[in-house]
């Protein structure tokens, strides 16, 4: 088990409603792996993940891999509206970093609501917070950054709907820019006859949108008032 090397210092972050805790996986993996078996066909339809059978899978094909690069972090959430304590039943989901650049001062985030928790006050909380820590200055706590990306699956209407409502913009969509799970995506098998393969898997278009700091002034009262309404 590696020791997280992420660029920034990983603190804490937290409201009345949400807290997002750097993932421990002495406290956390075991919920989440349980989480996680529990709700693959509805996390995972657009997005490719490990087979994750045992906390030794996660550790192993996800946490060890993001621990080892400077440019990941992840976060566990979880909701505060509960009288549980944290490796209980209030884990929400996770939320993370990626792609994190100092020198261009760019990053990608990336979340995972459970499904006992979609469509409540923790999305909007947790999304919020990280974008504050992103892009308020190092004045008032946060780590300056220029540009904060949200890239999902062209035909993930839900994830394309949540980035609109926390203020991303969308810029484009990039064309058979990755590979898609089994079942979910553009057909291969013109470009299997092509290049003479069998198995592929399918391919994805990938909306790409994000908010940047000379934006973030104006956009920034709207992200607290839906924090503010709980949803």
């Amino acid at each position: 088990m590696s020791k997280p090397v992420f660029h920034y210092e990983q603190r804490r972050l937290e409201n009345g409603l949400v807290a997002l805790v750097p993932f421990d996986p002495t406290k956390h993996v075991t919920q989440f792996v349980k989480l996680i078996k529990e709700s693959l066909a509805d996390l995972f339809k657009y997005v490719s993940f490990p087979v994750i059978e045992a906390e030794a899978d996660f550790i192993r094909e996800v946490y060890d891999k993001i621990s080892a690069s400077p440019g990941d972090c992840l976060y566990a959430i979880f909701d505060k509206t509960t009288e549980h304590g944290e490796e209980n039943s209030n884990s929400a989901g996770v939320i993370s970093l990626t792609a994190t650049n100092p020198a261009n001062a760019v990053t990608e985030m990336g979340v995972i609501i459970f499904p006992a928790f979609q469509r409540t006050h923790i999305s909007t909380n947790a999304i919020g917070l990280l974008l504050l820590w992103i892009l308020d200055p190092p004045s008032a706590g946060g780590l300056g950054l220029r540009r904060v990306e949200w890239q999902t699956h062209a035909e993930n209407q839900a994830s394309r709907k949540a980035a609109l409502r926390m203020g991303f913009e969308l810029e484009g969509i990039l064309r058979w820019q990755r590979v898609s799970p089994p079942g979910v995506g553009l057909p291969v098998e013109a470009l299997e006859k092509r290049n003479g393969t069998t198995g592929e898997l399918p391919g994805r278009h990938t909306a790409i949108f994000s908010i940047v700091w000379d934006e973030w002034d104006q956009k920034r009262p709207k992200i607290l008032a839906l924090m503010d309404r709980k949803r």
